[in-house]
């Protein structure tokens, strides 16, 4: 299994601020030979929170899944992230004193704030993957092939 990838962050973070970069210097590291402060940042191999507290928190974890499986070529970061989304709903049903189950008032307008998240999210993590050469994203180049869009 190979190394998780290194990104100079300053540089790539140069168009985000407030909470969407917080948000996307969670998903990496700089421990070790990787400095923040130098901006190079490892990719985290596991999610930034185990029990996301916020929904930043949750927004971090749906990112991280996202950008391992578009960046990551190996290992566990190969399968499709149909469960990224719990993350932010767990987050934002937190947020919200708790799931409201199906037929509930309310439920509809819960599941379309999850709704609305994803997208936000979906956005960033595509706006960040920019700065990224796509002969890098070894996800895309893995499902471009499956998908039989590249040879």
């Amino acid at each position: 299994m190979g190394a998780m990838p290194v990104y100079p962050m300053n540089q790539y973070l140069a168009d985000f601020d407030g909470s969407e970069e917080r948000i996307l210097r969670a998903c990496f590291t700089g421990r070790g030979r990787f400095s923040k402060q130098g901006g190079n940042m490892r990719l985290r191999s596991s999610k930034p929170f185990n029990r996301p507290e916020s929904i930043e928190h949750g927004c971090a974890n749906y990112v991280w899944r996202m950008l391992c499986f578009d960046l990551v070529g190996h290992g566990k970061h190969v399968c499709m992230p149909v469960c990224a989304d719990f993350d932010l709903e767990d987050a934002i049903n937190d947020d919200e004193g708790g799931r409201i189950r199906h037929g509930n008032p309310g439920y509809e307008e819960q599941r379309e704030r999850v709704r609305n998240m994803r997208d936000a999210m979906d956005d960033l993590t595509k706006r960040f993957e920019r700065n990224i050469p796509v002969e890098q994203q070894a996800g895309v180049i893995r499902w471009g092939r499956a998908l039989g869009m590249l040879s």
